[in-house]
């Protein structure tokens, strides 16, 4: 663990981690550091006010200072309240998924509706322990602990037990989840074989950093990849739908729809409010 630190740190003294947070706009923004940041924690502030009316429902985690639902699911609270969780999730992850999908040639609503899947709309244990928001186990990437530095895992049944990668934000996971679907397993499935987005994730796990970031000793890759946008059942078909290799157990061409419904009704429902 010493170690890690030891290497993070000497990585941001040389400029070559430049991330720094600040305070966001609603829609989110990206600053000069390559950080895309989102607005503040709409699904906490829920989670806080259910935590009063129903204390059973919902367990404060002193590790992260952060809430979550003992049971995320559903039938497990009322459909009122559900829609009111849908819409804080669209609050805090609209604008960075935005920006996200346009900087990695994504149909946003595909990320967001991923992680909302994942985390039943941002409420999970998982995602408010360990900040990951897509499920991201270690095993088999090496690459997260040695390019990026997140090297801490929480074990967590699913329905064995995993370990799954711990991260400091929403933004570190969407970005180590588009590195899991860019992976050359999953490139490779792609219409182009990944070609528009191939390099720019070469380059970020070399220099560890965004590839619209210029390093200590070079340049930045790009300021924007070219090319249109991957079609939303063509990056589902990146880790769902085959006989090995998907992403979860669980995941397939049908039910990734199911949930960009879900997320698209639940934009609906933010705009109506």
């Amino acid at each position: 663990m010493k170690n890690h630190f030891f290497y993070w740190s000497f990585s941001m003294l040389l400029g070559l981690v430049p991330f720094f947070m600040h305070t966001a706009s609603a829609s989110g923004h990206q600053e000069d550091s390559g950080t895309i940041v989102a607005k503040a924690d709409s699904v906490q502030r829920l989670l806080k006010q259910y935590a009063r009316q129903y204390p059973d429902r919902v367990t404060f985690l002193s590790e992260t200072q952060r809430w979550h639902l003992n049971t995320p699911r559903p039938e497990a609270h009322s459909e009122k309240w559900v829609e009111k969780l849908q819409v804080a999730y669209y609050y805090d992850v609209e604008g960075i998924c935005r920006s996200y999908g346009e900087k990695y040639l994504i149909d946003w609503r595909v990320l967001a509706a991923k992680s909302a899947r994942e985390t039943f709309w941002g409420a999970s244990y998982l995602a408010n322990y360990a900040r990951n928001y897509f499920g991201i186990r270690r095993n088999s990437k090496d690459w997260i602990c040695e390019s990026f530095y997140h090297c801490d895992v929480v074990e967590r049944p699913d329905p064995d037990v995993a370990k799954f990668v711990v991260f400091p934000d929403f933004e570190t996971s969407l970005w180590m989840f588009i590195h899991t679907i860019y992976s050359p397993h999953y490139l490779e499935r792609l219409p182009d074989g990944g070609e528009q987005v191939a390099g720019a994730i070469d380059y970020e796990r070399r220099y560890h950093l965004h590839y619209w970031q210029t390093p200590f000793y070079g340049k930045a890759f790009s300021a924007q990849l070219e090319g249109a946008p991957y079609t939303t059942d063509a990056i589902f078909y990146t880790w769902s739908g085959h006989e090995k290799n998907n992403l979860c157990a669980t995941c397939t061409l049908e039910s990734d729809r199911v949930w960009l419904e879900k997320w698209e009704k639940a934009v609906v429902l933010a705009k109506g409010k």
